[in-house]
């Protein structure tokens, strides 16, 4: 999934973290009411300033959050 795809799809791009940080992140996002898509970071692709990261991007994802509507 693309940052425009997610956007059209409802989906918002919340940031990119590494190992350490995904699961006390996702979790907050999920006690604040928002379903979490993990995706992998892609280099060349992602906005913003990501050089620090492309050495090693299998550490890191990208988190979307979409509100769930089923609450």
């Amino acid at each position: 999934m693309d940052i425009l795809e997610a956007r059209i799809n409802g989906w918002e791009r919340r940031g990119i973290y590494d190992d350490s940080q995904l699961t006390r992140i996702s979790e907050m996002y999920e006690e604040l009411g928002f379903v979490v898509r993990l995706e992998s970071f892609r280099p060349g692709i992602e906005a913003g300033c990501t050089e620090c990261i492309k050495e090693s991007p299998n550490r890191y994802k990208v988190i979307y959050t979409q509100k769930n509507d089923g609450e």
